[in-house]
């Protein structure tokens, strides 16, 4: 190690939430270590809608959910779904889900979401500037639109955001066409975020970050972390392959890292929330995200076609992947796109459907954090449906707290024993 850096760190997944703490680090001076079998962006990163959702303020957990629930569990073309054999797993983290849902709980949640979110946008253009990546991040706002919901339900939406300082501007039918012709006319209005922004790739952009940071001398295994020896100094970090010693270990591991924060004493209620995409060959002249209110889904314009995504799966990092949630929004897609009526799933290629696992907790917070056991131990991980858009700024945040410099956001509400 050379006598200008700091010390050595090790950063266990090379997702968009680790790779943005990495070169964060490795600017400030740190020798850092990424660890991820699956290599750089290839998990939840690879696959997301690539909407930087600063407009999701609101907790997941909304009671207003509670009387929808059975229907969208045995609708085939629901948002939401229980694998069978998942069902007595999952209930332990729907019980803390349903506590979250009382006022106090929401309008405290809702405070810290919205903590991230005011700043995620502007750490991003922070991030891209330092290392020529503008082009990764395309600010033309986002659009939810309404269908058979009534137009009293899109009031209703638009004041609550707006309560919330969120920028929104309330779209008609004829608003909202001139602003996307190829959009359906059974679209009766929308909401027109207007302050976020998406990417037309997020794989490069992972992969545009992870140059950034090897070209300051970042290095990546490639192998599964299998054990964290925390109880010495330094710390030894063991591999299917090898054992490496650190100074210091952030445990980002998305989906993965309820089991490396029990290693070190945290028993935490993560979750996987399996989410699916489909890859649409060519696009529609889509300008920017538009998601429907009424399908729970959403469909991003990207370089290589028009991305479906969305949905939740409850059943665990080992079942079997249901690609017939990738395929339904297709359904969906040619109700809202009529240019796609004739697009059929077998000019869709097989490697167009994806499903991903986004790492969860009930009150929809992540977790960052140093571990009071071991003050040489960290965590940034549990970013549910918002990895990407705090991407930059949780980076920052976990950077300052192993540096040890004063945060510029309250972490309180993110510590990892809260539970």
């Amino acid at each position: 190690m050379s006598q200008n850096h700091k010390g050595t760190v090790a950063i266990v997944g090379s997702g968009i939430i680790g790779l943005c703490s990495a070169l964060r680090l490795q600017q400030q001076g740190y020798q850092v270590t990424l660890f991820d079998s699956k290599g750089v962006g290839n998990g939840a990163s690879f696959g997301n809608a690539g909407h930087f959702a600063t407009e999701q303020v609101f907790p997941l957990a909304n009671p207003t959910l509670l009387p929808q629930l059975p229907k969208m569990l045995f609708d085939p073309l629901g948002p939401f779904k229980i694998q069978p054999n998942y069902l007595l797993r999952a209930i332990p983290w729907f019980v803390r889900f349903l506590r979250a849902m009382t006022p106090h709980q929401r309008a405290k949640n809702t405070k810290a979401i919205k903590a991230l979110n005011e700043v995620s946008i502007t750490k991003w253009q922070q991030l891209l500037a330092q290392i020529d990546g503008q082009d990764c991040l395309t600010l033309k706002g986002s659009l939810l639109t309404y269908e058979a919901a009534s137009i009293e339900q899109l009031e209703h939406d638009f004041q609550q955001y707006r309560s919330q300082g969120v920028a929104v501007k309330k779209l008609t039918k004829l608003q909202l066409l001139q602003l996307e012709p190829d959009l359906s006319p059974n679209v009766l209005g929308a909401l027109h975020f207007t302050d976020v922004g998406h990417t037309l790739d997020p794989l490069i952009l992972s992969q545009r970050i992870f140059e950034a940071f090897s070209a300051l001398g970042g290095e990546l295994i490639e192998s599964d972390v299998k054990q964290i020896a925390s109880a010495f100094a330094p710390l030894m970090v063991e591999t299917s392959d090898e054992s490496y010693t650190f100074n210091k270990l952030i445990v980002c591991a998305g989906a993965f890292s309820k089991a490396l924060a029990l290693q070190v004493g945290y028993r935490v209620p993560l979750e996987v929330e399996r989410g699916y995409h489909l890859m649409l060959p060519s696009s529609p002249q889509l300008t920017r995200p538009i998601a429907s209110n009424d399908r729970k889904f959403i469909m991003t314009p990207m370089a290589n076609g028009l991305r479906l995504a969305g949905t939740v799966e409850f059943g665990g990092l080992d079942n079997a992947p249901d690609y017939r949630r990738s395929e339904m929004m297709l359904t969906h897609a040619k109700a809202l796109l009529p240019e796609l009526k004739d697009l059929t799933l077998d000019q869709v290629a097989d490697d167009a459907r994806w499903m991903g696992f986004r790492p969860s907790l009930p009150d929809s917070l992540p977790v960052i954090d140093q571990s009071c056991y071991n003050p040489n131990i960290y965590f940034n991980f549990g970013h549910q449906h918002l990895g990407l858009t705090w991407g930059a700024v949780c980076g920052e945040l976990i950077a300052d707290l192993v540096a040890g410099k004063p945060s510029q956001i309250d972490l309180m509400p993110y510590r990892v024993n809260r539970f």
